[in-house]
């Protein structure tokens, strides 16, 4: 998956035409806008996405640069629910 030909820019794209080709994308692409093939505009939606959140980050792009289609972005931790309320929550919430 090439980055660059998702967002339809060149190489040496700045963070400003990363930005006017993500919006532009992301518009023509939302899967709400094009409720007649989810699926599929969903998926290029997603692309589009990490294709946006590699390239305008300076150093994911680099690395995406470097290894290119070897490249794995680095994914969001995951969250997870706590059960248990203790002494700290509550002052944190207060």
């Amino acid at each position: 998956m090439n980055y660059y030909d998702i967002l339809e820019i060149e190489g040496d794209a700045d963070s400003n035409s990363i930005k006017k080709a993500y919006k532009k994308l992301a518009k023509k692409f939302h899967p709400d806008l094009n409720p007649d093939n989810v699926e599929l505009f969903e998926k290029k939606f997603k692309q589009i996405n990490e294709a946006y959140h590699v390239l305008i980050d300076k150093d994911e792009r680099r690395k995406y640069d470097q290894y290119g289609s070897e490249y794995v972005p680095r994914k969001a931790p995951h969250w997870r629910a706590v059960n248990s309320w203790t002494y700290d929550t509550w002052d944190y919430i207060r």
